[in-house]
């Protein structure tokens, strides 16, 4: 196996299911649970797997994925941690962190060729779902986000494939850039700049980090 090929720990699909944190009820399909059997990869994600709201999922944000690498990191901090699927991700992968991909990278994934579009953006359903009141703030500050691809080629895929960089991205911005420039560095130009020449780059990502720069107020991010 090369550098350049990354494990698939897990496949991962979920339904939509209402929950009670506090006093808010809300509905979410973060519970996600690894799939042996191949599935069908669309434009919009995996067949069967559902998402809540609109904005979490789109052309832009068709697959999650979260690094396996973190998980340790999070165990002593969840008293209901789980194996598969930890943040909800879809596909659970070994090495491909934040710092190794980069905004329009593309892999080939089973049958199917997809691409790195956005960080994926922690929201309260994460400190909801393990209970930890501050666990957003912690993901931020950690940057173990994980990041969102966008599926330029449909076609089956399964756990047993593996992730292989086929086209890496010549502007080399990576997630993590694009995250520290999202939540710490803000109103920095040359940063700024940077990741907007970067073509691949989600539009509502452009547009909220354009907005949160000409406005000079930090963004709350949802």
């Amino acid at each position: 196996m090369t550098s350049q090929q990354y494990i698939v720990k897990s496949l991962n699909r979920g339904i939509t299911e209402t929950f009670t944190y506090g006093k808010k009820i809300y509905q979410s399909a973060i519970k996600k649970q690894s799939v042996k059997d191949p599935l069908f990869l669309s434009k919009l994600g995996l067949v069967g797997d559902e998402q809540a709201y609109e904005h979490h999922g789109g052309e832009n944000k068709a697959l999650c994925l979260y690094p396996y690498d973190y998980y340790d990191h999070w165990r002593n901090m969840f008293k209901n941690m789980v194996e598969a699927a930890l943040f909800g991700e879809n596909l659970t992968v070994v090495g491909l962190t934040e710092d190794k991909a980069h905004i329009g990278d593309i892999f080939s994934f089973g049958e199917a060729i997809i691409q790195v579009s956005e960080p994926r953006n922690p929201c309260y359903k994460l400190a909801a779902k393990y209970e930890v009141p501050d666990l957003i703030l912690k993901v931020r500050n950690t940057g173990y986000t994980g990041f969102l691809l966008r599926v330029l080629k449909e076609g089956m895929v399964s756990a047993s494939d593996y992730l292989t960089l086929i086209e890496p991205h010549p502007q080399q911005v990576s997630v993590s850039l694009v995250n520290d420039l999202k939540f710490h560095d803000r109103f920095n130009p040359e940063k700024l700049n940077k990741v907007l020449q970067v073509k691949e780059l989600s539009e509502s990502l452009r547009n909220a980090l354009k907005e949160q720069f000409e406005s000079g107020k930090k963004n709350g991010w949802g």
